[in-house]
């Protein structure tokens, strides 16, 4: 019978408790600076499409999401606050974990010396505190659980290669495969992972471990399920109704946005690079950002195998994130901020080390700093990440709706308008006789097929011909309503004029529609 080390396992509790501790003082800092309701705050403007999606068990938009969507309807279900407020606690629970998830991983990297809490203390709460991942623990986003997942495999992928047994493996298998089910950008860390087990290969590229890791991996991609059981009955956010073959792999491939992956111009290339370069100063600040500095160089020294594996892992999402062509893809980043928080222990280490032999008034100096450090950060990202919109979205979405008369049709066109309407009608369940239509997605057939079955009694025509515009659809649907039920415009288009007047009062963020008499209309 295998004996247990008392010491050991007095050490690994302590490491628990500790990493417990860590996680609690992040969940505090973040419950504190949580959006009290939907925010579009730190890029949150597809929050309230993922939490409509989480309130009624539907498909928010490509890929699907089935492992956020279905975490979020469980903190729906919590008493507390509004029900985007119980979404972004979701996202502040998540970033906590993978806090303490890090300190478990920094302690097996740092524990040494005179003071073996410091290190990983200080590392896992500078993480915390870096603008990037304090900005998406306090909104409705997947990114925080995105984190989640990478931090929870990063800890498991070092315990292994110390020496842990093949179950590990086994979960980091299933936990890669339910990360994917969040977000699909986790597969740059599958493929890094395999630059830090290459040399290990004798001891996992065998079939007793490879045929459980490749059945629990699968079992956990199987979350993927959710989407097509999710669009049989019909909820009223449905994107790409994937109960075929076909509308699945538009979804989960994510097919609508792929226009935008190395779409970036040359020309946006130097101001990214500028606004990037910015970015990871901030993380940490330009002092911390000297200490990964070093401590990459530590790294490469003193472990070269998880220097190439966090390179890898680096260049790899930075890649992918710099040539995506949207404005928001530098949250594609976050998983770096474990490598920079990693790289950050490694300089202090490297630091403290130098200093070792100096005088005691320079030692403790050095310990003073390494403690303020992340309180310097705390204190310099407050303000900075904190929303600071507190209920204007909901006073905009009560405002629409007290604007719309009863039985009406409201069309939008951009994507914040669109998402909070969905907030407001369907996971508040507000105004239940007004029907809602994007006028950008009457492009695809499977959205007029879910309006009709959603709004029976809206009328949505099919285009005689595929040679039409998305004004042309919209100008088909309110021709085609308007005798029979109000129509209202959020965010009407200029050439829409030519067709229709536009009648707000004073006040109102809706445009009621009405039709213009004589040529052309």
């Amino acid at each position: 019978m295998k004996r247990t080390n008392p010491a050991r396992l007095s050490r690994a509790r302590g490491g628990w408790w500790l990493a417990g501790g860590v996680m609690a003082v992040a969940l505090a800092v973040y419950v504190i600076t949580l959006a009290p309701g939907l925010t579009f705050a730190n890029y949150g403007t597809d929050g309230g499409d993922l939490i409509a999606a989480a309130r009624t068990l539907g498909v928010p938009h490509p890929s699907g999401y089935p492992t956020y969507t279905l975490l979020a309807w469980l903190f729906t279900q919590l008493p507390v606050g509004v029900i985007a407020y119980r979404v972004n606690l979701l996202s502040a629970v998540c970033a906590s974990a993978a806090v303490g998830l890090f300190f478990l991983t920094a302690r097996r990297q740092f524990a040494a010396g005179e003071h073996p809490w410091l290190i990983p203390l200080a590392a896992s709460l500078s993480l915390a505190f870096s603008s990037l991942l304090w900005s998406q623990a306090v909104i409705s986003e997947v990114y925080a659980l995105l984190l989640f997942f990478a931090a929870l495999l990063l800890w498991l992928l070092v315990r292994w290669r110390e020496g842990g047994d093949d179950r590990l493996l086994w979960l980091a298998a299933f936990a890669l495969g339910l990360g994917l089910g969040n977000h699909l950008t986790l597969i740059f860390l599958a493929a890094a992972a395999l630059v830090f087990l290459w040399p290990e290969r004798s001891r996992w590229f065998r079939i007793r471990t490879l045929a459980p890791a490749a059945a629990l991996f699968l079992a956990g991609l199987s979350v993927y399920a959710y989407l097509p059981l999710a669009a049989r009955h019909q909820p009223p956010v449905n994107w790409g109704n994937p109960q075929t073959w076909r509308g699945f792999l538009w979804v989960v491939t994510a097919k609508q946005y792929q226009v935008f992956a190395f779409g970036l111009s040359p020309e946006a290339m130097p101001g990214r690079i500028f606004a990037w370069a910015q970015l990871l100063g901030d993380q940490f600040g330009w002092w911390g950002l000297a200490l990964a500095l070093l401590g990459a160089w530590g790294w490469w020294h003193r472990d070269r195998r998880f220097a190439l594996f966090a390179l890898a892992w680096a260049f790899l999402v930075s890649l992918y994130a710099f040539f995506y062509d949207t404005g928001d893809s530098h949250i594609y980043l976050l998983p770096i901020a474990l490598v920079m928080a990693s790289c950050w222990g490694e300089g202090v280490r490297q630091l403290l080390g130098w200093i070792q032999d100096r005088r005691p008034e320079w030692r403790r100096l050095a310990l003073a700093v390494v403690i303020l450090l992340p309180l310097a950060s705390l204190a310099l990202h407050w303000r900075q990440v904190k929303p600071d919109d507190d209920w204007q979205v909901h006073a905009y979405i009560h405002q629409v709706l007290e604007d719309v008369q009863p039985g009406g049709l409201i069309v939008a066109r951009g994507d914040g308008p669109t998402f909070a309407m969905w907030y407001g009608l369907y996971a508040e369940e507000q105004r239940p006789d007004v029907a809602m239509v994007n006028g950008p997605l009457l492009a695809f057939i499977w959205y007029r097929k879910h309006i009709r079955g959603l709004y029976p009694q809206i009328v949505v025509n099919e285009p005689a011909s595929g040679d039409v515009t998305m004004d042309d659809l919209v100008h088909d649907l309110i021709v085609s309503n308007i005798d029979q039920r109000p129509v209202y415009a959020l965010d009407p288009k200029e050439p829409w004029e030519e067709w229709f007047e536009f009648v707000k009062e004073e006040g109102s963020f809706v445009h009621q529609v009405r039709l213009k008499s004589g040529p052309g209309s």
